[in-house]
This record gives structure tokens, sequence and C-alpha cells, in this order.
């Protein structure tokens, strides 16, 4: 029998691969289909799960839109400007406002107006909107001279009533701008208006306090007199200081003589009339002229009539002058009267000649003072008069023209449209996508799960270290019934050998996890087809972390693996169905767990429990909790590591290397509890 396990290495053929070889993925799709594997099921009902829900939502959040559009034109104050083809000044001006209207109509006071309006009538839809908010939910767009307005909302009523708030605003505005603009104009006039007129009054106050009842004519006549006066005076007191000098001056002087200086200063006086003649008639000739031009009431004529006037005044001045020096002489005959007395008499009539002199030149120029101050005031008063003819002209055109201010005025060609259907229902379209995402979600979900899981699921995931530890076989229970334990049992007969074994020599094979758990089931299963085989087999638990093996044989109580590595005798139990299998449970001493066994004693038992048997299966538990895993698949022949869907693929990677390189003959796998559809179950 033992002779049936040993098969000599060079009868084994160069490669014998139990396991179904799986083809490499050539596609990135065959990997998404490898990793969508048994996840198909619960992804439909996930897709079906997930895409009823956000379909529902996609309804619930759909909404209906219904739309409203209005149009406002903007017309040319002036007719036929899109006609005209030498100057396209207005044409541009009027492009320039239809743009700034535009920008008026989408601007911040127009809507901050319309908000407050539209919170009015629609208190709870538009309890929270702001200026811009309404600002974007309008679109405002200019073409040529219309302004087209377009809006949307969930409720019927609610899009046309934005519009109307808008535009109504909109033409408020206007106007009151408009009516603030020409108040402002008007009130600037106006008050120019009562400042010249409360101007004039006060220059018509001034003029009646200067003249008082004289008019600038009446001062002008009377100034000329006055230097008429002035001169004749003058003349006289001349004629009077001469008189008196020479008085003075020849006291003894004869009468004759006295008659010959009267007879001197009567020829002068008489050259004087002489030249006033010819002054008065030089003037009457500018009399003439004037008279064309000018009406008998005008300034002019009657001016120069003043003048005249005091050139007659002076001529008979200068008579009376010749007549009162022919007095004057007969006064100054010292012929008879005292010399003494005719000075003193000369000196008192110069004195009160010289008097009234002063006088009227005082008068004079008082006269002068007032006749420049009226003529100063009439000037002001004209041009007060002027301004205030301009401002009270445009004071009428502002008025007449206020509303032709502008280039043009805005007109509502068409109202704001009621629409009873919406425009767009994202119901239906928000469902599709609900039900489309959802599934989607549950699809990427899996493909997530699949990629990016560390766990094994299918035994091709040890593919990628098959070419250290094959796959051997893949069982389909945890618990291998006897057809798969003896499925396992034949591969592993024909197992090729790294090396040629003894004839005759007692085979260790070794059972053990790369991850958490127990490997129980499995040893206990393989090691009852070998007996079932006719083989001497010995099953050794020798997972001195987890003894389950031992509590599921119920031999608790028996001596076994402890005792035989610390030298004492321990006899292997027979279990009762099969007379070839014989058991070993952990044994009983306390003082012997995994971290106290050496790998001699390990060996040392190992050789004497070999004796009289031709296989021993070791129960070595998980690589990864017992610590003496590794010198006990050190001392087998060949190890058996169980690999179930769950472990972690990190686990089994970090064990490939020592189950390839400790046992004798290699390390396999066996893949078991596979789920259905494995690409290494045996069809």
């Amino acid at each position: 029998m033992n002779a049936s396990l040993a098969i000599a290495h060079d009868e084994q053929p160069d490669q014998i691969d139990a396991a179904p070889r799986v083809p490499a993925e050539q596609s990135p799709i065959a990997g998404l289909v490898r990793a969508m594997r048994g996840r198909w099921l619960w992804t439909a009902a996930a897709a079906v799960t997930l895409g009823a829900g956000f379909a529902t939502l996609g309804a619930l959040s759909g909404v209906k839109l219904y739309d409203s559009q209005a149009i406002l034109r903007i017309y040319p104050q002036e007719a036929n400007i899109l006609y005209r083809t030498g100057d396209d000044s207005v044409l541009k001006t009027f492009d320039s406002f239809v743009k700034a209207e535009t920008s008026y109509v989408a601007s911040h006071p127009v809507m901050e107006r319309a908000t407050l309006g539209l919170k009015e009538l629609f208190p709870v839809l538009a309890a929270d909107m702001s200026a811009d908010d309404l600002t974007g939910s309008i679109e405002i767009k200019r073409n040529d001279s219309l302004i087209v307005l377009t809006t949307k909302s969930r409720e019927a009523e609610f899009a046309p009533a934005k519009l109307e708030a808008v535009i109504a605003a909109y033409l408020d505005l206007k106007a009151e701008t408009e009516a603030k603009r020409s108040a402002v104009r008007l009130g600037e006039l106006q008050d120019r208006e009562a400042e010249l007129a409360a101007r004039q009054a006060e220059i018509r106050q001034r003029t009646l306090a200067v003249g008082g009842e004289f008019g600038i004519d009446a001062l002008t006549k009377a100034h000329v007199e006055k230097v008429a006066q002035i001169d004749a005076l003058a003349a006289r007191r001349g004629e009077v200081e001469a008189t008196l000098v020479s008085l003075r001056a020849a006291k003894g002087m004869s009468s004759a003589d006295m008659a010959d200086e009267e007879i001197l200063r009567a020829t002068l006086l008489d050259h004087g009339l002489a030249d006033l003649n010819y002054d008065r008639a030089k003037r009457e000739a500018e009399l003439s002229t004037l008279q064309i031009r000018y009406r008998a009431d005008s300034a002019p004529i009657r001016n120069k009539l003043a003048e005249i006037a005091v050139i007659d005044q002076a001529m008979a001045d200068r008579r009376e002058q010749i007549k009162v020096l022919g007095q004057t002489g007969a006064l100054t005959d010292t012929s008879k009267a005292d010399p003494q007395a005719s000075v003193d008499e000369i000196a008192a009539l110069l004195e009160k000649v010289t008097k009234q002199l002063e006088a009227t030149r005082i008068e004079a120029r008082e006269l002068n003072g007032k006749r420049a101050e009226l003529a100063a005031l009439q000037e002001e008063a004209v041009d007060v008069r002027a301004l205030l003819d301009d401002t009270r002209k445009a004071l009428e055109i502002i008025r007449l023209e206020a509303g032709r201010a502008l280039p043009g005025y805005s007109v509502v060609m068409s109202p704001p449209s009621h629409s009873d259907d919406p425009s767009e229902d994202s119901t239906k379209m928000n469902a599709a996508a609900g039900l489309g995402g959802g599934m989607a979600l549950a699809l990427f979900l899996a493909l997530g799960l699949g990629m990016t899981s560390g766990r094994v699921r299918y035994s091709d995931t040890l593919t990628r270290h098959s070419h250290l530890v094959p796959v051997l076989r893949v069982l389909r229970k945890d618990q291998p019934d006897a057809p798969e334990a003896d499925s396992l049992r034949n591969a592993l007969q024909l197992q090729p050998l790294r090396a040629p074994r003894l004839v005759g020599a007692t085979r260790v094979i070794a059972i053990t996890r790369p991850d958490s758990g127990t490997a129980d089931a499995l040893a206990l299963g393989l090691a009852q087809s070998f007996a079932r085989a006719h083989v001497r087999t010995l099953l050794i638990d020798a997972d001195l972390t987890a003894p389950g093996l031992t509590a599921r044989l119920a031999m608790t109580e028996v001596p076994g693996w402890r005792e035989v590595l610390t030298g004492q005798a321990a006899a292997p139990q027979v279990f009762p169905p099969f007379g070839a299998l014989t058991v070993l449970p952990a044994g009983l001493a306390e003082d012997v767990h995994a971290g106290s066994i050496g790998i001699g004693a390990i060996r040392a038992a190992l050789g004497r429990l070999g004796l009289g048997v031709d296989l021993v299966i070791l129960n070595v538990g998980s690589l990864r909790d017992n610590p003496a895993a590794d010198l006990l698949i050190s001392a087998a022949d060949l190890a058996v590591a169980e690999v179930r869907p769950g472990d972690r693929q990190s686990a089994v990677a970090a064990r490939v290397a020592h189950l390839d390189s400790l046992p004798r003959q290699g390390a396999v796998f066996a893949f078991t509890g596979t789920k259905a559809g494995d690409p290494g179950l045996m069809p």
C-alpha cells in the first residue's frame, strides 16, 4: 500500500495540472465581466430599487414651467429718421437711446420696484424674492427698436405678473424721472424769473429814489442849463474880477479910460455872442439830420433841442451882460463919485458872483451824478428785462415741449402673454433620468466593489500564484462530501513530485489556511477519503491554538500531540467507521502550546508516529494565527492550503512564498465552498 503512494519522480509526466486552466484576460471588458460575476442578481435588485427610488424622486422634483412674453417698442420723436441718407447722427442717437432704455428696463431700481409690487400681489410666491432674483428670472433682449421680455415660472399666473410688474415699474419710473427733470428745470427757471423780477423792481425803486420827480431827460436838460449858467457866472466873475483889478491898479484913472475898458469888454462879449450864434447854427444843422433819422420824440432829438435851448439861453445871457456892462460903465464913472466906494462895490459883486458860481457848480455836479446813476440803472434795467424775457421764453418752451426732450418714447406693443399649458415639463424627464441614474449607480457600485474588493471570490483569483502554488481542486462545499474528498485525494496522489521519494517512506501532508480560520473539515474529510482507499492514515490535530478537530471528535480528555512532543507515550485513537484511520488529538499538557514547539521535537514526534502508517495528515490550522504552522509545514512533504470565498487576497499572497518553499514537495490550493459558476469547477 505504501508503494501505491510513492510514485517515482521519473515516472511522472513533466507537468500534471489537475485544475482547469483559466485563459488570461485579453480585454478590459473581460475584466469588468469577471468583476461582476456573482453580482448580477443583487445588482439587478439594487438597480430596480435605486432606479425606482430615484425615478420617484425625479418625478417629485420635476416642475412645470409656464412662460410669458411681452414686447416694448421705442418710437422716435423725429419722423422718418430711418430714411435719412446724408446725416445719420439722428439715427445713431435714437439707436443709443434704445440701448439705454433696454439697460434701464433691466436696472436695479426697476426690478426693485417690480419686486415690491409682486410681494403685494403674491405675498407667498414673492416672499423671499429679491431684485437680483427677479433680474435673473427675466430674459431681456433688444431687437432693433423692440425690447423683448421673456420669463418662466412654475405658476401660470405668476409669469405674466412678473412682466407686468416690470413694465409698470419701468413706465412709472420713466414718467417720474421726466416729471422730476421737468420740475427741476421749471423750478430753476421760475426761481430765476422771480429773482429777475425782484431785481427789476429794485431798479425801479432805485430810479425813483435817485431821480425823484425828474427823469433822465429832465436831469440832462437841467444839467446842461447848469453848465451854461456856470459858464455865464464864470464869465461874469472874470469880468468883475478884471474890473476890480483894473480899479485897484489905477485908482486915479479917468473916466475916459474906464469908458475905454467898458468898450473893450463889450467888444469881447459881442465876439462870444457871435461864437454862440455859430454853435447854434451848427446844432441846428445836426438837428435837421437827426429829424430825418429819428422820430420827433426820440432821445437824440430831445437832447439836441436841449443843447440848442442852452445855447439860446447863453446868447440871451451874453446880451444881458452887454446890457449890464453898459450900466456898469455908468456906475464906474468916477468923475464925480468916490473911487474907493466903487472898488468896494465891485469887490462885493465879485464875492457874490463867486458864491453863486460855487453853488451852481455843486448843483451841476449833483445833477451829473444823478444822470450817470440813472443811465447805469437804465442800462441794468434793459439787461434785466432781456434776461427776464429769455427766461419766460424758456419756461414756455419747457411747458410746451416737455414730452419731446428725449429722442423717443416707449409704448407697450405686446402685453404679457398668458399660457394655460406648460412650456416645459421636467417630471417625465427627471423620472427617466432618475431611473437610469439609479440603475447606473447600482451597476457602478457593483463594478466598484468588484474592482476594488480585496477578498477572494472565485478560484481564478488564485491563478496569479499558480506558478508557485497551483489550484489543485475546486470544491463546492466547505465540508467536502465523499466524492469531493475522493477527487482531492486522487489529485494529491497525481501531484508531480519535486524530488524523488524513498519507497516505503511515510508521506506527510499538512492541511492549513492562509487566512484566519481552521481547516478541520477538510483535514477530516481527506483523512476519511484515504482510509476508504485502504491507506493507513494518521490524522494529527496539530493546531494547538484552536483544537476544533479534537472537540469535533470528542477526544478532549485523551492524551495526544502535546504529550508526543514532550516525549511521552500517546496512542492514536481508532476512528470507528474506518479501521485504517487513526486520530491523534491535541492532547492534555497545558504547558505545551504553539509558541513552545521546536522543529526538532516536531520531526522526532512525526518520526515516531509515522511508524506503521502510510500517510500522516497534519491539521496545522491558520498560517496567520498559529505560530507553529510554518514549522509543521516545513516538516511535511506537501501542504494543502484551503482557500474559501471571502478570504483576503493580501493574506493569501503573503503566504504563497512560504507554502512554496517550506514543504519538501511544495504546496497546492484547495478552493472550497465555491459559488456556482466558478470557472474552476469540474464540468
